[in-house]
C-alpha cells in the first residue's frame, strides 16, 4: 500500500487542459482532408475503434449567414441546402428522415445519407446541421460500414462538449 501511495504521488502531473481540450479522451483532432471550397477548411476529428464502435470521423465547419434567421434548421430541406454531404461525393440519398438535435447553444437537425461511389460500397454519412441564429454549424460524420444510433449519440455528445461550443461561439457572428 505504501508503494502504491508513493507511486501515485511521484507520477508526472497530467498535461494542462487548454481552452480547446477535448471533453472526451475518445476524440482527437486530425488534418482537414478535403479540397478547399467556398467555405474554406474546417476542423476534423477522429474517434477510434472501440470507443465509438467502428471508428468515426467528424468534419466541422461554420457557414456564416447561411442559415434561416427566423427558423434555423427546421426541416430536411434545410439540411440538404446547408449540409456538407457532397464532400464525400455527389451521388447520395437520404436513408431515413431527419430528426431534431440540440447540441448546447446550437439547435438543428440530423439526417443520415448513403453516398454511392463507383466500384465501392456506399458510405454512410450523418449530416448534422445546426444553427446559432443566422449562422450555420455543419458537422458531417462518416463511418466505415454503418452508422449506429450509439455512434450518432457519441458524435452529438462531442458537439455538446466545451471544445466545440467554444469553437462555435468564436466562429459564428450571431452569439
Amino acid at each position: 500500500m505504501i508503494a502504491l501511495t508513493a507511486f501515485l504521488h511521484v507520477r508526472a502531473p497530467a498535461a494542462p487542459r487548454t481552452e480547446f481540450a477535448s471533453p472526451s479522451e475518445n476524440w482527437s483532432e486530425e488534418s482537414w482532408p478535403f479540397a478547399i471550397d467556398q467555405w474554406g477548411t474546417g476542423r476534423a476529428f477522429r474517434c477510434d475503434d472501440g470507443a465509438c464502435g467502428a471508428g468515426l470521423h467528424l468534419y466541422l465547419r461554420a457557414k456564416i449567414g447561411f442559415c434561416r434567421c427566423a427558423t434555423g434548421v427546421a426541416d430536411d430541406d434545410e439540411i440538404d441546402r446547408i449540409g456538407d454531404t457532397e464532400l464525400f461525393g455527389s451521388d447520395y440519398q437520404s436513408t431515413v428522415p431527419g430528426h431534431p438535435v440540440v447540441a448546447g447553444m446550437l439547435k438543428g437537425r440530423a439526417r443520415q445519407f448513403a453516398v454511392h461511389r463507383a466500384f465501392a460500397s456506399s458510405t454512410p454519412v450523418l449530416t448534422i446541421a445546426l444553427a446559432n441564429k443566422c449562422d450555420a454549424v455543419v458537422a458531417t460524420v462518416a463511418a466505415g460500414s454503418e452508422l449506429t444510433p450509439a455512434q450518432e449519440a457519441a458524435a452529438i455528445d462531442f458537439l455538446r462538449g466545451d471544445q466545440i461550443q467554444h469553437w462555435a461561439a468564436a466562429n459564428t457572428q450571431s452569439q
